[in-house]
């Protein structure tokens, strides 16, 4: 049997990322599932990018503060405790807005662990 026990805290930053990312799945060796923490600022998003997934579903469970998601179909507010969730090939950014008032705190789930991701340029 293994177990893990992971403080997202006494992990490592993630460098060149547009807010502070820690993944948790790699720490406590999980091959199936990427689990990772966001913690973005006023003005920060998540994400490098718009971008849409060719085969995994991912998924935002807001810890604090209130998310906010732009898709083609327009833009969600995911508040504080509530979870927002993206089937694969749907574009999706989450971010912080500018003007937000504090930042927000997210765990992101997805799987399966491929890296599949893409960019995504609505149209004009």
């Amino acid at each position: 049997m293994d177990y893990s026990v992971v403080d997202p805290d006494d992990l490592e930053r993630v460098d060149e990322r547009p807010c502070d990312l820690r993944r948790l799945s790699e720490a406590a060796g999980m091959d199936n599932v990427a689990i990772n923490r966001f913690d973005a600022k006023p003005g920060e998003q998540l994400p490098l990018a718009y971008h849409v997934h060719d085969t995994q579903e991912e998924a935002f469970l807001v810890l604090s503060g209130t998310l906010h998601v732009e898709t083609p179909e327009g833009e969600l507010v995911v508040p504080e405790g509530s979870m927002f969730a993206a089937q694969p090939e749907s574009p999706h950014r989450a971010y912080n807005p500018d003007d937000a008032e504090e930042p927000v705190s997210v765990v992101a789930i997805g799987a399966p662990s491929v890296d599949d991701v893409a960019p995504y340029e609505p149209a004009e």
